[in-house]
């Protein structure tokens, strides 16, 4: 049996200024994402840990590594978990997408199964990358491991879990550094927690601010 700790890494940069950021826009974590990781590191002192994964974008490595100094851990990159490739949409206000693309962005929103962002990453390329990335995982992994990656990634993640459709990963919220936690055995996974965002207390995002 292991447990999985699904992790949105920090408030970035991009967050705070409602930018899409893909693989290109890779900021670096703002001044809230940066306590965000501390709290994050704090509260992973209560559990065990057998490896901590990150995906290979700088917000997402700059929060794992917080908690790999707190654990006394090396950090191993996965590429498979990267974030979303936005193409054109990376490093533009959410306001100024919906102009110029309205109908991919109301599609988004709505049926993301849909989604082909323009000169970017078909969104069920996305899904599929990491459906087969997690299966490979659960299957060979026995040990307890903190992932950090992206909301796009995570919800991906957690509606295969669910057998939830792809168009209803919206239906819930991710907030940065919030535990999601995963139950591996021999029989199967389960979900045993979604967003606990518990230690973070008055340190949350306003999700609203950002560009998902």
């Amino acid at each position: 049996m292991a447990k999985i700790y699904l992790i949105r890494h920090g408030e970035s940069i991009a967050n705070t200024e409602c930018r899409y950021q893909g693989v290109t826009y890779d900021t670096p974590l703002s001044k809230l994402g940066k306590k965000q990781a501390r709290e994050l590191a704090k509260s992973s002192q209560k559990i065990k840990l057998n490896k901590i994964i990150a995906s290979p974008l700088l917000r997402a490595r700059q929060t794992a590594e917080i908690v790999a100094q707190v654990k006394n851990m090396k950090v191993i990159v996965e590429q498979k978990i990267i974030e979303t490739n936005h193409g054109l949409w990376e490093g533009k206000h959410k306001d100024d997408i919906a102009k110029i693309w309205p109908h991919i962005y109301k599609r988004w929103q709505k049926f993301p199964s849909s989604v082909s962002f323009p000169e970017g990453e078909r969104f069920l390329e996305t899904q599929q990358r990491v459906i087969k990335w997690w299966a490979s995982f659960i299957q060979n992994t026995l040990e307890d491991t903190l992932i950090v990656s992206h909301d796009n990634i995570i919800r991906i993640i957690v509606a295969k879990i669910l057998n939830m459709k792809l168009n209803r990963i919206w239906r819930f919220h991710l907030q940065p550094t919030a535990f999601t936690v995963v139950e591996i055995t021999k029989v199967g996974q389960k979900l045993l927690s979604l967003n606990d965002a518990v230690h973070l207390d008055k340190i949350m995002t306003n999700l609203e601010v950002h560009a998902l």
